[in-house]
């Protein structure tokens, strides 16, 4: 079967465009769907697990420790307000003490374990028990008082029960019962004592000791409590008050 002219060309055009489809196809790789990466939003459930269990973790770390921090700050906060609780009611409970032995003086009543009227108790050698023999001092106030003596040095007078130490003891009234014997104090050795020693002391404070402690070291030594009549820090009063615990020996 002989082609006309025009056949032939048209089977040379299938014949180019069926190799060129074969070259093609085999030079340019197509991948199947299965090949292709999986976008960012279609990950596998199990990296969304892993992430979202290490996310809970963080969370559940930060909120362990918040629950801790709050614990303790309640925990703190209440034993604050329990001890603040237990003063004021031991506070109140002497208060009551002291106002029920004056009533009971005043109508002439008389308890059996009182001390006597005409007893006066010396603050530098009591005990708590002495004291609470006298109405209107608990075992709280007795211990407050032997405590602050500890801390003084010993008492050079009756007075000093009204210090802010005992403001809410009202001890004022009970002043006649006491006396100090002042031979029992414990002096503070200026000449030779360091500023930690000084601010020890109730009545001293940081600035005032280091003042002193500076005065001692320009003028080597001191002779009596005039000499710190130039400090600044020290007003009149407060000079007073400390003047019978320094020995200037």
């Amino acid at each position: 079967m002989i082609l006309s002219r025009e056949q032939c060309i048209g089977a040379s055009i299938l014949f180019g465009i069926a190799l060129l489809a074969w070259i093609i196809a085999s030079v340019w790789p197509f991948s199947t769907p299965s090949e292709t990466p999986a976008p960012k939003r279609y990950r596998t459930w199990e990296e969304r697990k892993d992430s979202m269990k290490r996310a809970d973790s963080v969370r559940y770390a930060q909120w362990a420790a918040e629950r801790e921090q709050r614990y303790d700050s309640f925990r703190v906060a209440d034993s604050i307000r329990r001890a603040e609780w237990k003063r004021t009611r031991q506070h109140q409970y002497d208060s009551f003490r002291i106002a029920d032995s004056l009533w009971r003086d005043s109508v002439g009543w008389h308890y059996t374990k009182r001390i006597k009227k005409d007893t006066i108790l010396d603050l530098n050698h009591c005990d708590t028990t002495d004291l609470m023999l006298i109405r209107g001092i608990g075992i709280y106030t007795a211990r407050q008082i032997i405590r602050y003596r500890e801390q003084l040095g010993g008492y050079y007078s009756p007075s000093q029960l009204s210090d802010e130490p005992f403001a809410k003891c009202h001890l004022d009234t009970l002043l006649n019962s006491f006396t100090a014997d002042t031979t029992a104090i414990q002096r503070i050795h200026v000449n030779t004592c360091s500023v930690e020693r000084l601010q020890k002391h109730p009545y001293i404070r940081y600035h005032q000791a280091k003042a002193i402690y500076t005065m001692r070291r320009e003028r080597k030594t001191l002779h009596s409590a005039e000499d710190l009549l130039p400090l600044h820090e020290l007003s009149e009063e407060d000079l007073q008050r400390i003047t019978p615990y320094l020995s200037f020996d």
